[in-house]
């Protein structure tokens, strides 16, 4: 009868250890599943890439070309200014956005 309980408690322990020691090698092996360091190869979307070809100018679709200018060469009082791009009309000559100022190049083509 004393060999059945030892055998029972042994096999018990066998058994929870077994079971705790697979929960930790699955836990473990699941933190190194994303790699951060990973860079892609893919091109750039045609928007992104013209984007990214052109960082001193904002194209606002319908309403022109603004190019980065010097902020204290513009006189304030006779255009129009706008405060972020999503304002911009036909009439706006300045945006400051970007903590920098963009002055009205040309007209959307």
């Amino acid at each position: 009868m004393r060999k059945k309980i030892i055998t029972s408690i042994l096999a018990a322990s066998v058994i929870g250890a077994t079971a705790i020691a697979g929960t930790s090698l699955i836990q473990a092996s699941g933190d190194n599943v994303a790699d951060s360091k990973y860079t892609s190869n893919e091109t750039l979307p045609a928007n992104l890439k013209y984007d990214s070809d052109h960082p001193d100018e904002i194209h606002v679709k319908d309403h022109g070309v603004f190019v980065k200018v010097d902020s204290n060469k513009i006189d304030y009082n006779k255009e129009e200014v706008v405060n972020d791009v999503q304002k911009v009309t036909d009439d706006t000559s300045v945006i400051v956005a970007y903590d920098a100022t963009y002055i009205k190049q040309s007209d959307w083509k």
